[in-house]
Formats: C-alpha cells, structure tokens, sequence
C-alpha cells in the first residue's frame, strides 16, 4: 500500500499536466472583456450628447441637429448606461454587447444601435 500512493500521486500530477486549460481561458477572458466593456459603457455614455448633435448636425444644419441630437443623445446616454450595468451584472455569463458598436469610441460616426434585443 506504501508504494501505491506514490504511483497514484504521480499518475494524477502527469494527467493534471495535460489536461485542456483552453475552455477556462475563453471563459475567464470573455467574463473581464464584458465587465471591461460594462465600466467602459457605464462611464462613457455621456459621449453620446456630442456624437448625436455632430451627426444629426452633419445631416441637416446647425440648429436641428443641435436639438435633435440633444434628444437622441439623451436617450442613447440612457440605453448605453443601462447597457453598461446590465453587463456589469451579468459579467459571469459571457455574451455579445446589446449595444452597438460596443464601446462608444467604436466607430464614432455610426449610429447607436441595440440589435435584436429590442425587437
């Protein structure tokens, strides 16, 4: 029996050794790239004002886009905010972003959408 646990010990260490660590990692880097992109989300969406007054700006003039991107803003300040602590919350399930693009920085000149989750 004395020389069992040894052999049992060194058995389990060389299996140990080789098992697959690549679903851990995928895991683990997904859970901090949505609870990175929660911070960033919650933080940052603020931005949106400024982004939707200069498209809404590009697209008409000067005084409807300032109104009209004020209004915009606001709303997608809002959803990007609730998106950012959505994810925050939900950060141990790694999903795609509700939000898109996902950061604000991303894209800066495309619209802010919320794809399939709210159709």
């Amino acid at each position: 029996m004395q020389k069992f646990k040894p052999l049992c010990l060194t058995a389990l260490l060389a299996i140990a050794t080789y098992a697959p660590v690549g679903h851990a990692d995928g895991y683990v880097s997904g859970v901090g790239d949505k609870f990175n992109r929660g911070v960033a989300n919650l933080f940052t969406g603020l931005v949106e004002v400024p982004k939707n007054i200069v498209d809404a700006s590009g697209k008409t003039n000067a005084v409807v886009g300032t109104t009209g991107g004020l209004i915009m803003g606001t709303v997608d300040t809002l959803g990007r905010t609730a998106s950012g602590v959505f994810d925050i919350i939900t950060s141990p399930l790694p999903t795609e972003s509700v939000v898109e693009p996902a950061y604000v920085w991303d894209d800066f000149y495309r619209p802010t959408s919320y794809g399939d989750a709210y159709m």
